[in-house]
């Protein structure tokens, strides 16, 4: 069912050309009862997307307007116009035929989605400068190395004049920078500017100039030469003046390019541009068995030199270390009686005596303070634990035991049966450092010096076994 208003549909959105309204409002659908009889609502906006097609030949023209990718959007049915595409040209160019646009026309909206319009823009160009003008460009080529930049003067923009009348002219300017130096001459299409040994900052220019003689023409400024950072060097040697003491020498906080280099102990050598900077280190550490006399670490001991380039290029420094060390002496009070072995000294150990030493053992021991009378041979227990073997002035430090428990009428055999069996009336006599079955290792005499060995042992209600050491391995009951 439809509306009309004479001939004219009223309905039937998106195609119906009328629209109803009440009072001022507008009507967007009505129903006979279940009949809807009017539809003029609004549906989502559909849209149509423009490309371009250049098709022009010759050159020198720019497309303007609507471009590729401009898009237009409206309701489904409804009408748009045609897309607005132009193209202008440039200077001296002008149409030899055109330009001409095709698909450039209006139309409906699509029902859904999109839909492409092509425009395509036609023609050929010329170009047709004045007879009597022509345009020059300049071209730059070539470097001179770090440090160097060339400005050109008014800019680098072609510049256009009469035939045969007029000059162009390009002012180029090379400057080496502060902290660099020349090491070939810097030249402009083969004129020196500025001399090979030169030292930035420093500059010097070239005029590019010439006749323009024809329409158009490249003219080249060439750039040639060589340049590096320019460096200071400051060397630093040290010298120690302090006995049994072991020096270190570094360099630290380098910054802005500066490099050290040479051996530790040795002259180093800093290398570095203008602003970088430096500390050269030099410090002193009492060797093994001496501290700082007085008991503090000197501030001449610990030196540090900083400097920055090229203020401190002019030579070099030799940093001298000064302080005195003394003798750090360690005692030990050992008995006088010397054991047969680590275990006998330290279990009869009996008698006081003072040993003296420095630095750490084991070491050299001696029996006086000045550390003159190296002490004499032999295994000595220590009061704090341990015991001191001695051997040709050299002392060294051995654990031990200090003391044995003894166990009677041990039986022993090969098997735990054989030794149980020899327990009873057998009169071998063994120490241990625990109960029977605990004792470990087993000794065969008092002093501790010689273990058991492997084999069976029992005291006739226990049995042991023990390895080639004395070690217990192995226990029962018999």
């Amino acid at each position: 069912m439809a509306i009309y208003l004479g001939s004219t549909l009223i309905s039937s959105n998106p195609t119906g050309t009328g629209a109803l309204y009440l009072g001022s409002l507008n009507i967007c659908d009505a129903y006979l009862e279940n009949t809807q009889v009017f539809d003029n609502c609004n549906q989502p906006n559909t849209s149509v997307v423009l490309t371009v097609v250049n098709a022009v030949s010759g050159g020198g023209e720019t497309l303007v307007g609507d471009l590729t990718g401009a898009t237009k959007s409206g309701q489904p049915g409804t009408s748009f116009t045609a897309f607005n595409t132009s193209v202008s040209l440039a200077t001296y160019y002008s149409w030899a035929s055109g330009p001409t646009f095709s698909g450039e026309v209006g139309g409906t909206f699509p029902a859904t989605g999109s839909i492409t319009r092509t425009t395509t823009v036609g023609g050929t160009t010329t170009y047709s400068p004045p007879p009597s003008t022509g345009t020059y460009s300049l071209q730059e080529t070539g470097s001179a190395g770090p440090g160097v930049t060339f400005s050109v003067s008014p800019d680098t923009t072609p510049q256009t004049g009469t035939i045969n009348t007029d000059d162009y002219s390009w002012d180029i300017t090379a400057t080496l920078g502060s902290q660099y130096n020349a090491t070939d001459a810097i030249s402009i299409n083969g004129t020196t500017v500025i001399s090979a040994g030169a030292v930035g900052p420093a500059s010097g220019s070239f005029d590019v100039t010439g006749l323009i003689t024809q329409s158009s023409d490249t003219i080249l400024a060439t750039y040639l030469g060589g340049s590096v950072l320019r460096t200071y060097t400051y060397s630093f040697s040290l010298t120690n003046s302090i006995s049994n003491t072991t020096t270190s020498q570094s360099v630290s906080n380098l910054s802005s390019g500066a490099s050290a280099s040479g051996p530790s102990g040795g002259t180093i050598t800093i290398t570095g541009p203008e602003g970088s900077t430096w500390s050269m280190n030099g410090s002193a550490t009492p060797n093994s068995g001496y501290e700082w006399s007085g008991g503090s670490r000197p501030s001449s001991a610990d030196q540090t030199i900083s400097g920055t380039m090229p203020a401190n290029s002019s030579g070099s420094t030799a940093m001298t270390l000064t302080g005195s060390v003394i003798l750090t002496t360690s005692t030990l009070t050992v008995s006088t009686y010397s054991g047969a072995c680590a275990n006998d000294a330290c279990i009869y150990g009996s008698g006081s005596s003072t040993v003296y030493y420095t630095g750490s053992l084991p070491t050299s021991v001696f029996s006086d303070s000045g550390l003159t009378s190296p002490y004499s041979s032999g295994i000595f227990k220590i009061s704090s634990g341990g015991a001191l073997n001695v051997s040709s002035g050299i002392g060294s430090q051995e654990s031990c035991i200090s003391s044995l428990n003894t166990f009677n009428n041990i039986g022993n055999g090969g098997t735990s049966t054989s030794a149980c069996s020899n327990a009873s009336g057998s009169y071998d006599v063994y120490f241990g450092t625990g109960g029977f079955q605990t004792s470990s290792p087993l000794y065969s005499n008092n002093t501790g010096c010689n273990t058991a060995g492997s084999g069976f042992w029992s005291t006739g209600s226990q049995w042991i076994e023990t390895n080639s050491s004395g070690v217990v391995i192995n226990v029962g009951s018999c």
